[in-house]
This record gives structure tokens, sequence and C-alpha cells, in this order.
């Protein structure tokens, strides 16, 4: 079957720092672009409404769960929104994610071992294809921690500048 016709699952699409690293136990990532539009009626044109684009604006959200060893991003994250640093961010697929689980990585979600990558549990971008990227201001931060359900949290993030689609280079 040609790559072409693999659909590509939810749990492959995943949030990347800028050095190829998922934000950890992600359960949920969102891209959002939104191109403006410009009212441009004028007494000329009567009661129709013409418009014309504006400007294009984008941005992310983010769920994870939080566990003790990712307790360290999470606080990663809350040091960025507390500084006027950009983040940049990447927006694509994890590496394995070809046509089912991982092959010969440990499951679908995160452990805190080292798996058979040799990374420290969290997922790599898929470097060899195309991913969004582009810098981001964190707007908000919300830790749940509900009685009888695990802990998570949400990070919503808004784009500034220009939203690239390219491939991965830290």
């Amino acid at each position: 079957m040609s790559q072409n016709n693999i659909r590509i699952q939810g749990h492959d699409v995943m949030l990347f720092d800028a050095n190829g690293h998922s934000f950890a136990f992600g359960t949920n990532a969102s891209l959002s672009i939104t191109q403006e539009m410009q009212d441009v009626s004028d007494k000329d044109t009567g009661k129709a409404g013409y418009k014309m684009p504006g400007a294009v604006s984008w941005s992310l959200s983010s769920d994870h769960t939080l566990n003790w060893d990712d307790f360290c991003k999470f606080t990663y994250i809350q040091k960025y929104q507390s500084e006027t640093n950009k983040l940049k961010i990447w927006y694509g697929l994890r590496k394995g994610w070809e046509g089912g689980p991982d092959q010969g990585n440990n499951t679908y979600g995160m452990d805190s071992s080292v798996n058979a990558n040799g990374t420290d549990g969290y997922r790599e971008i898929d470097s060899a294809k195309n991913a969004f990227t582009g810098y981001v201001f964190i707007d908000t931060i919300t830790q749940n921690s509900s009685n009888g359900d695990a802990a998570n949290y949400t990070v919503n993030f808004t784009g500034v500048g220009e939203l690239s689609y390219t491939t991965f280079s830290a």
C-alpha cells in the first residue's frame, strides 16, 4: 500500500519542541489557521457585503496527562509563559507513525524508560516528513486535578509571524 493511501491516526500527530521532542503524554493537539476577512463594502455596493482576504493568524492547543516525570516539562512550559521569549514549536507526525503500532517502540503512549530508539520516553518528530513550524507565545496553561481522574493540563499557544510547512531541522 502506498504511503499516500495510509490514513493518519490521531495519536500520530503531535506537538514537538524546537529539538523535535514531544510535549509528553499528549492526549490531544489542535492547529487552527484563520483567514480574516475584511469588509470592503461601500455606499455603491448597496446591501451586499463585499469581503476581501486579510491577515492569516494561527494558534495551537495541546492537552496532556501529568505525571511526575512530566512535571519538569510542565514547569518548562510555565517558564516560557512568564518570559517575553518566543517558543519554537513543530506540529506534525511522530517517528514510527507508518501503519500502526510503533515498530520497535514500546506503545502508543510514553513511558519514562529508554525505548528502542534510545530516547527517554518522549516521542521524536518524523524528520523525513514535512511538519508545520513557527514561533508561539503561550496564552494560557490550565492544570486540572479532578477527583478520580488523571491530572492533566492544557496549553494554548498563539502563533507569532508566519507558519511554515517544511522538513524538521533543529
